[in-house]
């Protein structure tokens, strides 16, 4: 009797995407992101069924929540001092009751708009650290711009100041494979990889990446938004927060947190300092999401203050990828007469992702949006500014990926002065930018519709 190997084997991936399609299906996801899954695994039985174990796994979800679920929140609340107190407006009694974070102060609230400023500045606390320096990012280069910061960071370590240096497995995938890391250990900086996906343990959870752009000098002063650290960053346009106060201790609490997840070990005691009287003259809110979160907060967030806007609603964001409950709400706020603007790249670093999200803009510019695309222009910015008084400003994309599965790290601030900075920054943006016009996109050939469709059905997965 003979056997055909390849007969078992096609038998043996027909049986095995059949469970995975009823595993996909009992799920709990969007009917979209079900859809995504069960189209992967019919069309590529090997390569869907590997991608699906990999990135798709429920299962993996439950390991990440039940790990995090060791390490409880650290004390992030507003300072108990009535001198402290202040009312964040409706907005902020609304992110409070939805996200069940408390506001906190800063002071010195400094916008960011152009890299080599923040580098600048950054460089420049880091060489003026004394204690401690906390730095993680998604993606750190070994290029002239990272290896500017190595230096700066085996210094500060040999001159006796306690630094912790983390990345994404993921995103910094180079650097595993480099010498820098180990350069870096050789001079005594402590280094952590979030999810390496060499790692035994960590490779099955890469598609939980830690997103966040984090940097922490002596709990003194907080760099957080969408700036990683690298050369073509100083191309591109982005935006970035430094700032002071009470509130450096949320930012820091939350680079303890996914320290202790990377690596098991607890520095929160190391780097937490107390609250002081000198808390700060901005209140602003510091919401972290992630997926072991039983709800996306900074989601919940928006979903909740777009719902309340009254006069207009500006969005700045590199990947426009939005679920459909979402492009209800900002479909539903532009035709009751709310200013709706969206910026996005002309010249996308992701060219599925950019495809995926120029697939909506038919129906939204229907409804009333106005959509702008930067001519020739990375726009690697995440910011929204709701009415002129509340903005946020991180490392979250409008994507389902930052809102389900990326450990994001934003800022909302409830302030009419910073929004206005915040508004002249998206005028520039716009003013380097085109409007796209309904008549143009309906001239499409039928072969880029079907390619951004195709793209856009991917999109939950990407």
């Amino acid at each position: 009797m003979t056997i055909h190997y390849d007969n078992l084997l096609t038998y043996f991936f027909e049986l095995l995407s059949f469970i995975l399609i009823m595993i996909i299906l009992s799920g709990r996801r969007e009917a979209r992101a079900n859809l995504s899954w069960v189209l992967a695994v019919i069309l590529f039985p090997v390569v869907g069924a590997l991608a699906y174990l990999i990135f798709g796994n429920p299962r993996l979800k439950n390991i990440v929540e039940k790990r995090m679920k060791r390490y409880p929140f650290l004390d992030r609340t507003i300072c108990k001092d009535k001198r402290c107190e202040v009312d964040v407006g409706e907005l902020g009694r609304l992110i409070t009751k939805v996200t069940g974070m408390y506001p906190v102060r800063c002071r010195n609230l400094h916008l960011i708009s152009d890299a080599a400023e923040k580098y600048n500045l950054l460089e420049a606390d880091i060489m003026s650290a004394k204690k401690y320096i906390l730095m993680e990012y998604y993606l750190f280069r070994d290029d002239s711009v990272g290896g500017r910061f190595a230096s700066l960071l085996e210094e500060k370590a040999q001159a006796g100041v306690k630094v912790y240096f983390m990345v994404d497995g993921w995103g910094s995938m180079g650097l595993i494979f480099g010498s820098l890391l180990k350069r870096l250990r050789r001079s005594g900086v402590e280094t952590a990889v979030f999810h390496s996906p060499f790692g035994f343990r960590t490779a099955s959870r890469v598609n939980f990446r830690n997103h966040r752009k984090i940097a922490v000098i002596d709990g003194m002063v907080a760099y957080m938004g969408g700036m990683n650290i690298g050369h073509e960053y100083q191309e591109w346009a982005d935006a970035h927060l430094r700032f002071e106060g009470n509130a450096v201790n949320s930012v820091s609490g939350y680079f303890a947190e996914d320290w202790m997840f990377a690596t098991g070990m607890d520095i929160s005691e190391n780097i937490l300092v107390p609250k002081t009287m000198d808390c700060g003259d901005r209140t602003v809110h510091i919401i972290p999401s992630g997926p072991h979160q039983s709800t996306p907060m900074i989601y919940d967030s928006l979903f909740t203050v777009m719902n309340r806007a009254r006069h207009s609603v500006d969005i700045i964001t590199p990947y426009l990828v939005p679920n459909q409950p979402m492009m209800e709400v900002l479909k539903n706020i532009s035709k009751q007469g709310i200013k709706v603007r969206i910026v996005v790249p002309g010249r996308n670093n992701h060219p599925i992702i950019a495809a995926a999200g120029r697939s909506y803009y038919e129906e939204l510019i229907e409804a009333g949006v106005v959509i702008y695309e930067a001519k020739d222009k990375m726009v690697h910015a995440k910011i929204i500014t709701v009415d002129g008084i509340w903005t946020t400003v991180g490392s979250a994309n409008m994507d389902t990926r930052s809102f389900r599965l990326n450990f994001e790290l934003n800022l909302m601030v409830y302030s009419a002065d910073f929004a206005e900075e915040v508004r002249n920054l998206t005028l520039h943006y716009i003013g380097m930018s085109d409007s796209i016009s309904l008549s143009d996109l309906r001239k499409r050939p039928f072969y880029v519709r079907v390619f951004e469709g195709g793209c856009r059905t991917l999109g939950p997965v990407l």
